[in-house]
């Protein structure tokens, strides 16, 4: 070894290595492909017909954007990213969480009587009332919701027969029965499971789903859908879709055992009994088939009711021949107190569509449904319109008086649209008709004495779409328009926690600074909104309840006979409604909730129907 303790073995060091340099001969093979690619590339630019060839397009994100551009991206407002945040946070509370499991069926003996003027036990908390709610529903009056809570509250308590029910209209956003759905089970978790509700007959379309429901049919009914305006007669059905045959025709209804609690005890099938009417049967676990004439001297609407013990159940509709049938679907319930919440897509409807409805027929299904609230969550497809927002607002407006003046009894709410975002360069941005509408819906709902719930908002405003795209697990599908399933929860999620906010707020008579749940001012109606003034904020426009205005206090929320009286107090017409807030205002009594329709007011179901033991037809 050296002095310093180094080995003296002599070490080898590699002679550096040449460096290599392209020849001429490798440019030879290399350069004629490179031409080919380039010449390849300016083609199919070239020519539209190689469209699809092209490796990227104007709208499309720029390659690599999330390595090279992002740094060069604004940082959004405190404000704003700190609702991204509580936005972010629901989103992975129900992401992590177990997929919903079905309902718990209540204990018998957790279902209570109440005699004649009998008060509802007091309100207790459920878990998860007290869930962080991020957008708020909009009460402009304070007493938009009112008789919805009421029945909700009894539902709540345990009282025998207290379904309540919600009728859910909108577009394609509802249309495979995700976001109802997400609602349905949320709400009957917390409130007691009392079925499904309606299906439809057959698929309108393929986009028609129910994942609660196993559910079959042969292809053979002859639709009408809603969207085509194809009925001369406006009689499309609780669900917008009418189906005939003459004979053939089938379908078969079961409440799914795994996605759903499984159980029915009622069945109703919903058709139109009219001159030359055909026959159709019906047969319940594979056993004899029960044949109902609809036959009539002019045309009506009718239900065949089937009652069953609460369970497992099947059910089998058949076009039987003798001339045609015109159905339009079934509702499966439970006997036991809890919520039914219908899901009544009507995938490519513009919201106007609703008043293809014939106004004597929808007063006729609303009032065999008895609906305590009627959702509507349209705009979607209205989007791609050129229309004047103040136009949109009045259309509307004319929607909501024509729906709830076939049942003045129920409360109304407005989901405002999803976001539908756009690709501008690099960037994915809200479409700028998306806030204009948003505005409008606002309006509309506030004039015409109904709840609002901006569901643009809860997602976040403007540029959500793009941010729920590139999240991952993607909460919205690459239309930038329509919700993927696991978008569908955490919008069902965000809704449930506000309804149930509002729910408890009644129930307590608790009192926040506003009812809305934005702070922002609003958006200004722009380009053409003339008429639209009023929606830029709600500042002083949503008045909290104080525990001196709610009507809901535990010691005055009414018995089931309470208030019935009050029920013809409300507009009875579409005209009569369409004094909006004002006129429902004026109309109440101080006490709101004696204004309240009872539970089973009105009409009973027995008046209407009468069960198939009899073996005969269900008349009106």
């Amino acid at each position: 070894m050296d002095v310093d303790g180094r080995l003296k073995e002599r070490v080898e060091i590699e002679p550096e290595l040449p460096v290599l340099r392209p020849s001429w001969s490798t440019l030879g093979s290399v350069g004629p492909a490179m031409i080919v690619t380039v010449a390849g590339l300016i083609l199919a630019y070239s020519v539209p017909a190689l469209e699809f060839a092209r490796p990227w397009n104007p709208g499309d994100p720029v390659p690599f954007w999330n390595l090279l551009g992002r740094p060069f991206e604004e940082p959004a407002p405190v404000e704003e990213a700190e609702n991204i945040e509580a936005i972010e946070a629901v989103a992975q509370e129900v992401l992590a969480a177990e997929p919903p499991k079905p309902p718990i069926d209540r204990a018998p003996q957790e279902v209570i009587e109440l005699d004649e003027g009998e008060k509802l036990p007091p309100y207790v908390a459920r878990a998860g009332d007290d869930a962080e709610v991020v957008q708020r529903i909009e009460l402009f009056e304070g007493d938009e919701l009112d008789r919805f809570f009421t029945a909700l509250a009894h539902s709540d308590a345990g009282v025998a027969d207290a379904i309540t029910r919600v009728v859910h209209w909108g577009d394609s956003a509802i249309g495979v029965d995700g976001i109802p759905g997400a609602i349905r089970q949320r709400m009957q978790a917390r409130f007691g499971d009392s079925g499904h509700g309606f299906h439809l007959m057959a698929q309108p379309n393929s986009s028609y789903r129910h994942r609660e429901v196993e559910f079959s049919h042969n292809d053979s009914w002859r639709k009408c859908f809603i969207i085509f305006k194809c009925s001369d007669d406006g009689r499309y059905g609780l669900g917008g879709t009418t189906f005939r045959s003459r004979g053939g025709a089938e379908s078969s209804f079961r409440p799914h055992q795994e996605r759903s609690g499984g159980k029915v005890s009622r069945f109703d099938v919903w058709y139109a009994a009219q001159p030359k009417g055909g026959a159709f049967t019906v047969r319940v676990d594979g056993g004899e088939r029960d044949r109902i004439s609809t036959a009539a001297d002019e045309i009506e609407d009718r239900w065949h009711t089937i009652e069953l013990e609460d369970g497992d159940h099947k059910l089998e509709v058949r076009a039987a021949g003798e001339g045609t049938v015109r159905l339009y679907g079934v509702t499966m319930e439970r006997s036991q107190p809890g919520v039914v919440w219908d899901g009544l897509a009507q995938i490519g409807a513009f919201t106007n569509r609703m008043l293809e409805l014939d106004a004597e027929h929808l007063k006729a299904q609303l009032g065999h449904r008895q609906p305590d609230l009627a959702v509507f969550m349209f705009g979607g497809n209205d989007m791609q319109r050129k229309i004047k927002m103040a136009t949109y607002e009045a259309e509307y407006r004319e929607v909501i008086r024509h729906v709830v003046g076939a049942r003045p009894e129920m409360d109304c709410l407005v989901m405002a649209p999803l976001d539908h975002g756009e690709r501008v360069g690099a960037r994915m941005g809200s479409k700028p008709v998306v806030s204009r509408m948003v505005a409008a819906q606002r309006a509309a709902a506030k004039a015409e004495g109904c709840a609002f719930f901006d569901t643009w908002s809860a997602m976040g405003g403007e540029g959500s779409a793009g941010r729920w795209f590139h999240r991952k697990p993607r909460l919205i599908s690459g239309d930038l328009s329509h919700a993927t399933s696991k978008g569908h929860q955490v919008i069902g999620e965000l809704f449930y926690r506000a309804l149930v906010h509002a729910y408890v707020r009644y129930r307590t008579g608790g009192t926040d600074e506003a009812s809305s749940g934005s702070d922002t001012d609003g958006t200004d109606g722009t380009d053409g909104t003339d008429g639209t003034d009023g929606t830029d904020g709600t500042d002083g426009d949503v008045k909290a309840q104080a525990p001196g205005d709610v009507a809901a206090k535990v010691d005055d929320l009414p018995t089931i006979d309470e208030g019935a009286a009050q029920v013809d107090d409300r507009p009875d017409s579409a005209a009569a409604g369409s004094e909006g807030a004002a006129a429902k205002a004026e109309k109440r009594p101080a006490n709101e909730v004696e204004g309240t329709p009872a539970l089973g007011a009105g009409p009973t179901r027995a008046d209407e129907n009468h069960s198939d033991e009899g073996g005969g037809d269900a008349t009106p």
